[in-house]
């Protein structure tokens, strides 16, 4: 099929989404075009995704967090730049909101498919997500949110120690005072395994304006966190779906993925389709569970309709997520998926050897003899690729700068 017959992809997302339909991608999910016309759109004109091989077109948007409203216009120029009705990807809670709040404009540009509104709001705020998990009887950790409960005495009459702080979105949550308090690492949650650290973790939250839930803590470390991603077309149907567990994260226990890896686990398959079906969700789904490490017991800690980064893995194994959600929105076949290859790993190399270093290494976790086995075997990167070198040589250079102006800065005090 000519590559100028295809109906364009526009890519809200990094490199993960980039190597979904870059490549040999389309060809290895069996999908009759050699390559699908795709457009990479960023809020960040330097965005190294800008720099691979692969990308020939590139928008600059507004930010969604803080203008969501000129975000949406961007899209729309973006699409009329196209020539046709695009179909929309999304890889942030930020941008999902953006196209879901202006999706009956955004609709007449663009093909995308969405749960309601409503749902996609519960969703994303975790106050909100823990109700309606309660409603419908999901089997996620006890909660209790910021407006329910507001001492300690209220918090551990209905959570137990110990627990888990979250925000209820992590938007915004990144640049709070709670998170500089501690280190301005990428926290997505902190802990407190004391009276007293619950008390800490509070007040941290009240103080940075942050609306919170406090949810059981589930006994175990990262590599006890399973997640199911999946597509469901628009009568709520599997039309694909595979499952990966995480092995390490920055900062461990509530960090950012930087090793995760593909397996097969049919009782997460299951729950994961039971809850899908629960919440009446359509398009891309992700679920993250966690098996309690005494009783083997799974709970649902969070359901995102949005596509990620283990997109570009589940691709990698066999089951192209992005491209299956393409080939039914363009009208095309849809492509090949699965049998899974479990074992297959992604790293973030940076991240990981980061996580290592400071976090699983000092703690005794992991020794190094195990940190440099676990990167035997096939894998794929986050930034890096042998055949698209240019991302990581821009990553570096980026790196450098900033580290050189943090130098220049200091010196430069009196």
């Amino acid at each position: 099929m000519p590559e100028q017959s295809l109906v364009p992809a526009v890519l809200c997302g990094d490199l993960n989404m980039v190597r979904c339909f870059s490549g040999d991608a389309p060809a290895d999910a069996g999908l009759p075009v050699a390559r699908i016309p795709f457009v990479v759109a960023s809020t960040r004109a330097g965005d190294p995704t800008f720099g691979s091989r692969h990308v020939a077109q590139t928008a600059v948007l507004s930010d969604p967090v803080t203008n969501p409203d000129q975000t949406a216009e961007d899209l729309r120029i973006v699409a009329e730049r196209t020539g046709g009705r695009p179909v929309l990807f999304y890889g942030t809670d930020a941008m999902l909101l953006c196209v879901s709040r202006h999706r009956e404009m955004l609709a007449r540009h663009y093909r995308f498919l969405l749960p309601p509104a409503e749902r996609v709001e519960e969703l994303v705020d975790k106050a909100r997500f823990a109700k309606l998990a309660r409603h419908l009887g999901l089997p996620v950790p006890a909660t209790v949110t910021s407006v329910e409960a507001t001492t300690r005495a209220e918090v551990m009459a209905r959570v137990p120690l110990p627990c888990a702080v979250k925000p209820v979105n992590h938007t915004s949550f990144r640049t709070s005072a709670a998170v500089r308090e501690e280190g301005g690492l990428p926290w997505k949650a902190f802990f407190a395994w004391t009276p007293e650290e619950l008390d800490k973790r509070l007040e941290q939250m009240r103080r940075s304006g942050t609306a919170f839930v406090v949810q059981r803590y589930v006994r175990g470390g990262d590599d006890h966190i399973t997640s199911f991603h999946a597509w469901m077309n628009a009568r709520g149907e599997p039309v694909a779906h595979h499952v990966g567990k995480k092995i390490r994260t920055y900062p461990s226990g509530s960090g950012e993925s930087t090793f995760i890896e593909i397996v097969e686990d049919p009782e997460v398959t299951r729950i994961g389709l039971e809850v899908v079906r629960a919440l009446g969700l359509v398009g891309v789904v992700k679920l993250d569970f966690k098996r309690d490490a005494e009783t083997g017991e799974l709970f649902l800690l969070e359901a995102n309709p949005r596509f990620n980064l283990w997109n570009r893995l589940g691709a990698a194994s066999g089951v192209n997520l992005p491209l299956v959600a393409y080939a039914e929105l363009a009208g095309l076949p849809l492509p090949h998926t699965g049998p899974v290859r479990p074992g297959l790993r992604w790293a973030s190399v940076e991240g990981d050897v980061r996580a290592f270093l400071l976090d699983y290494g000092p703690s005794g976790v992991v020794s190094l003899r195990d940190f440099v086995a676990s990167y035997r075997g096939p894998k794929v990167f986050d930034v890096f690729a042998w055949d698209d070198p240019w991302p990581l040589v821009l990553t570096l250079a980026k790196r450098v700068g900033q580290r050189a102006r943090r130098a220049g800065g200091k010196a430069g005090r009196p």
